[in-house]
This record gives structure tokens, C-alpha cells and sequence, in this order.
């Protein structure tokens, strides 16, 4: 099936491509209306950002799959899966390759079929130069919408329902920011609308802990694992919005963008040097 693609939030091309979908390796024409993907969001996904044939951050993406797939208990073959979005990348070349694992088609009705999982995976190319892998600095603030508090075994899960960062997102545009900051229904500051968030206050680097709320990047997880195998110290914390006026450095990152620095937040000028400084140490 190919279809226009819509422009991502920050693209990685300047025109339109088209996509192709594949369901279990073959193209795919169609969905079925009973799939459960469509019926309750039954199931999970991950987008991987490919150069030269080569999926990045890989073992990350890999990870996120495993977890998936067993906290939702959806019986799929991960190799099959690994060896299959190998061969995608090597067709695509440059672009961004998304896979959507769907529990497949079932009857009406909550209860779930005992049956393997439906693989669709689609290409979206990149045509031109390559983005370059230097992201200039965004302004930002902070939404008034917040996240809701899910069950702990969908916890940090990218699932299919994404209804939540659908009406963020709405809210983002009325700001005309790139990207902001939003908070749980305590308002405790927990990531961007599509990307994870490290900030520094008082000095100290710290990104907020995924728990009942929010999404387990790839990228971050990246930049954790770099801090740690360069121990440079980090905290697993957050803060209230009421105390913003206290970060003093702020960037985002997700596996599409990379690390992504923030100039300015509410107005309020950042320490931009510092995120460039870190990101420096890190790649």
C-alpha cells in the first residue's frame, strides 16, 4: 500500500515521498477493518531512523520490541523480525522505517485470540542530502495539557494509543514551538510531546523518571548509557512546573531527531553551551 506521506514534526526531507507498508514481508494492500490494531490500539510500535542501509540505535529498538512484545504478551518471532527490518533498511537505503506490531485480526470483543501477531512494517525514504547531524537550538515552554497515569504494565510503552500526544500536539501548534515540555496530572514535568527531556538545575543534569506516565525513548536510553559508561553523574528526577524557573539548561531528544538543544524556555534564555558542551563529551 503507498500512500502521501504527512510532514513529520521535524522532517527529514523537504518534500513528500511515498511510503510503502508491508504486513509479514509482503506489500500490503489493505487492513482489515477486525484488526485490533484499528478496533482498541491492540499493540505497539517503534520508528528507527536508517543511514546508509543500517537501522541506528538498533539494540535500543531491539529492546523495545522484547518488552513489547512480552508485557503484551503478543506472540511474534523476534528474529524473524530482526532479520526482516535488516533486509527493509538495505531496501530503503536513507529514511525512516516504522514497525507496528498488531495482535491481528480477531472477533469483536475485548478478549484476546490466541494467534500470531501481525508485523507491518513501512518505509518512508529519503530522497537529497542527509539532515545534518548538528540540530540548532529551539525555543520551548511548557503546555498546559498533561499526561494521564497509566497501568504499570503499560509503563513507558510506545502502544498504539497515542491519542494523548495527538491533542498535545494540537496545543504545541497554537505556541508555534517545535517542541515543549509537558507534565503528569501532578504536574511534575515528564517529557516532550514526541521526545524524552534532560534538564540541569542547580548544576545538575537530570531527566525524568518513566513510570506511570510517559514513553521509554531509544534515544534516551542512549544518552543515559553514554553518561554512564562516561560516569558522568545524572538523576533520575523530575520537578514541578510551578519550580521551571529553575532549569537553566534544557535539551530533547528522540530517535528521529537526535539531542535537540532548547535556546530558550518561556522567553527565560538557556545555557545553550551546556547541552552543547555535554553532547560534545557524549558523541
Amino acid at each position: 500500500m503507498t500512500f502521501k506521506a504527512m510532514t513529520l514534526d521535524v522532517p527529514l526531507r523537504s518534500v513528500e515521498e511515498e511510503v510503502t507498508t508491508f504486513m509479514n514481508g509482503l506489500p500490503c494492500t489493505g487492513i482489515d477493518p477486525f484488526d485490533r490494531a484499528f478496533l482498541y490500539g491492540d499493540g505497539f510500535f517503534t520508528s528507527i531512523l536508517v543511514r546508509e542501509g543500517r537501522p541506528l540505535l538498533w539494540d535500543h529498538h531491539l529492546d523495545r520490541l522484547t518488552q513489547g512484545m512480552r508485557r503484551l504478551t503478543l506472540n511474534a518471532e523476534l528474529a524473524w523480525i530482526e532479520a526482516e527490518v535488516m533486509r527493509k533498511s538495505q531496501l530503503l537505503i536513507n529514511g525512516i522505517l516504522k514497525v507496528i506490531i498488531s495482535r491481528g485480526v480477531g472477533a469483536r470483543g475485548y478478549l484476546a485470540p490466541d494467534q500470531a501477531a501481525a508485523i507491518y512494517i513501512q518505509l518512508f525514504p529519503q530522497r537529497g542530502a542527509l539532515t545534518s547531524l548538528e540540530k540548532q537550538p529551539i525555543k520551548s515552554g511548557i503546555l498546559q495539557g498533561h499526561l494521564g497515569q497509566t497501568i504499570p504494565q503499560l509503563a513507558g510503552l510506545k502502544t498504539l494509543n497515542r491519542l494523548e500526544q495527538v491533542i498535545l500536539r494540537q496545543e504545541l501548534a497554537t505556541h508555534g514551538w517545535v517542541e515543549a515540555l509537558v507534565c503528569d496530572v501532578q504536574g511534575q514535568i515528564v517529557e516532550g510531546v514526541y521526545s524524552n527531556c534532560f534538564f540541569r538545575v542547580d548544576g545538575h543534569w537530570m531527566t525524568p523518571p518513566i513510570t506511570l506516565s510517559g514513553i521509554q525513548g531509544v534515544m534516551r536510553a542512549e544518552v543515559m548509557a553514554r553518561m554512564d559508561k562516561h560516569q558522568f553523574p545524572l538523576r533520575l528526577e523530575s520537578i514541578h512546573r510551578d519550580s521551571l524557573f529553575k532549569i537553566e539548561a534544557l535539551f530533547f531528544c528522540n530517535a528521529l531527531t537526535g539531542v535537540v538543544p532548547a535556546s530558550h524556555l518561556e522567553d527565560r534564555l538557556l545555557d545553550f553551551e551546556a547541552v552543547k558542551s555535554l553532547t560534545n563529551l557524549l558523541f
